[in-house]
């Protein structure tokens, strides 16, 4: 019959090859994830090392080697099955899972896409090595090797070739398993870390990092961050309060100097996480109390009971619930409290009013009234002492414009100001043509009069908007010019935040940088865009490198990087030259910005996505008034 849809099957069992591979697409996406789960793996074995070898980014190989305590030859064909687990015997386990694995699927979801192979070992001489192919067993046999395990995968997902073509590029790929590598050494300052990488087989191995063992402690951690980041950063970080330390709450802040960067990391119980609920408790902590919108480096631990954090709630394992909702009450208030510290501010001391104090004189409509005599500004005096008499033009006002009686000064300062009377000027954009200026509040807002409402612009913003229009048109248009420095500015890198910088590289030089690659992490910048002062230029170089290897995707072809790199630059450029808040502006000069902010491709946000116009209607104001 026309129009009717595909018969229908009939219900039955999937074969367990199928199986497997549904499972495979939910555990592993990429090499990375490969790295994860068996990195993974080898800390819940209680590993002292771990020695991860990488070919072709992991396309083609990917070896981790560990010496914990192995696995017993009778139990070795168990672990490569589905659901084979020794961390969880039941449903009560799972409620308070203390290991970073318990599910039993990574091993055997590895299998079923590659080529695997098991070595392990309880003592040494007494191993076993097991091959499987696509999910079958090809190789069962006693072999003599060290206490430990190493798990060996090649040719990841060759029999799933819609799955390899959404692979990245070798790079990228070896980017995000230096990331996964790099988060676990954190969490683990007390395990050695090495990894190395090599572009295919015939060629030799390349180390890419090694982070020693040091401490569990807050000296320790410093340490492994040292390590990692190099030890500038240590330099700019402030741990978090000693008393949260109880709460199972440590870590570090940094600086305002860290905010170049982009370097979070949360960690609970060991597990490496993006919570996006913590996390937006420390942008609005870092808004609040630096008024920025770029967060200082974080390094945050999180040791609290497991029967408190449900971790089955993704089948990666990305993410984690917590139980105990006041948890993140006291992990703001650490925040905040580590963040006053890293301001390195002092709070300014309260003290009692002693005696008579003079107030300062009170500017209003441009004219300077003068302040009583000082004995009639005390906030209270003797029995009998006459009541401080209220200023003339005091009175002056309230008979002009009504209200309260000029009577007794009841507070230590009362200021009244005549209206500033303003014209408004019409402007001369192309769209909002009725719009009318009203003028500038606290030289920071320029407030706009519309047929139904109010708009209020963030010149700083607006004027951003404006010349990141302009600078990405030129910058399009021609190749920036380039200035090598005499003194190249260095920069200590992770090795994730390295092999981003590498990704970028051809991208970065047609925008007229030039950037060297050292080895252990470091990179020197010997030429910069001549249209960028050195630090500006320095900290945007830094700053896509850690969002990079934060997780940001960069375009993956070549022109579409440039593109990506030049947005970057405009912005950056843009940020640096527009007017500045606090900033008086004439009425011309305002009516300019505002006719050009109008006339922009997008006027109502900022590069940085942040709104340059709000508007509060009418009928918004007279629901505030009541009178709706």
């Amino acid at each position: 019959m026309a129009g009717s849809g595909p018969e229908r099957r009939a219900l039955q069992r999937l074969p367990d090859a199928l199986i497997s591979k549904i499972a495979a697409g939910e555990v592993v996406e990429r090499p990375s994830s490969v790295v994860k789960e068996l990195v993974e793996n080898a800390l819940d074995a209680g590993v002292g090392r771990v020695e991860i070898e990488l070919e072709n980014g992991g396309r083609d190989l990917i070896s981790v080697a560990d010496d914990g305590g192995g696995i017993a030859a009778e139990d070795a064909p168990l672990a490569l099955e589905r659901h084979a687990t020794s961390k969880i015997a039941s449903f009560e386990d799972l409620l308070e899972v203390a290991t970073l694995g318990f599910r039993g699927e990574a091993l055997a979801s590895i299998a079923a896409v590659s080529k695997c192979e098991l070595l392990t070992a309880r003592s040494a001489g007494d191993g076993h090595r097991l091959v499987v192919e696509g999910g079958r067993l090809a190789v069962d046999e006693p072999v003599s090797r060290p206490r430990g395990t190493t798990v060996t995968v090649e040719s990841l997902f060759y029999n799933v070739p819609a799955r390899k073509q959404f692979l990245k590029r070798p790079a990228t790929e070896l980017r995000r398993a230096l990331t996964v590598v790099q988060g676990y050494a954190l969490a683990r300052p007390d395990v050695t870390f090495v990894l190395r990488h090599a572009r295919d087989a015939e060629s030799p191995g390349r180390e890419l990092l090694r982070a020693q063992a040091t401490g569990v402690d807050a000296a320790g951690r410093l340490d492994r961050i040292a390590q990692l980041f190099g030890e500038d950063l240590v330099k700019h970080l402030i741990a978090l309060p000693e008393a949260r330390k109880e709460q199972g709450i440590s870590g570090f802040v940094g600086d305002r100097e860290t905010t170049k960067g982009r370097r979070l990391f949360l960690f609970v119980n060991g597990r490496l996480l993006r919570d996006r609920a913590i996390l937006s408790i420390y942008y609005k902590a870092v808004r609040d109390l630096m008024k920025g919108e770029r967060p200082p480096a974080l390094f945050l631990f999180l040791d609290i009971p497991p029967e408190s954090v449900d971790v089955n709630v993704h089948p990666q394992k990305a993410e984690v619930r917590f139980r105990d909702a006041a948890l993140l009450g006291r992990i703001g208030s650490a925040l905040r409290r580590g963040l006053e510290a890293a301001k390195g501010e002092d709070p300014a001391p309260l003290r009692e009013l002693g005696g008579p104090v003079a107030p300062p004189a009170w500017t209003g409509a441009g004219e300077v009234r003068e302040t009583p005599a000082p004995g009639s500004w005390r906030p209270g005096g003797a029995a009998g002492d006459p009541a401080p008499a209220a200023p003339s033009w005091a009175e002056e006002l309230a008979l002009r414009y009504g209200g309260a009686g000029a009577g007794e000064a009841r507070k230590l300062a009362e200021v009244a100001y005549r209206p500033q009377s303003s014209r408004p000027v019409r402007l001369s954009g192309k769209a909002r043509e009725s719009l009318r200026l009203i003028g500038q509040y606290k030289g920071t807002m320029i407030l706009l009069e519309g047929p139904e409402s109010l708009l209020v612009v963030d010149q700083h913003v607006a004027h951003e908007r404006i010349l990141y229009e302009r600078f990405r048109r030129s910058l399009r248009e021609e190749q920036p010019a380039s200035q090598a420095l005499l003194v190249p500015r260095v920069l200590e890198l992770s090795a994730a935040e390295n092999a981003a910088l590498a990704e970028c590289s051809a991208g970065l030089e047609r925008c007229g940088y030039s950037v060297s690659r050292f080895s252990g992490g470091s990179a020197a910048i010997t030429a910069i865009p001549a249209v960028l002062p050195d630090r500006e230029a320095e900290s945007l170089v830094l700053r896509i490198a850690t969002r990079v290897a934060g997780g940001d995707e960069l375009p993956s072809e070549g022109e579409a990087l440039g593109e990506y790199l030049l947005t970057q630059l405009a912005a950056s450029r843009a940020c640096r030259a527009a007017v500045k808040m606090h900033e008086a502006l004439s009425a011309e000069k305002m009516e300019s910005l505002i006719a050009e902010l109008f006339a922009c491709e997008h006027p109502y946000t900022c590069p940085h996505g942040r709104p340059v116009v709000l508007e509060l209607t009418d009928r918004d104001l007279e629901r505030r008034f009541k009178r709706r």
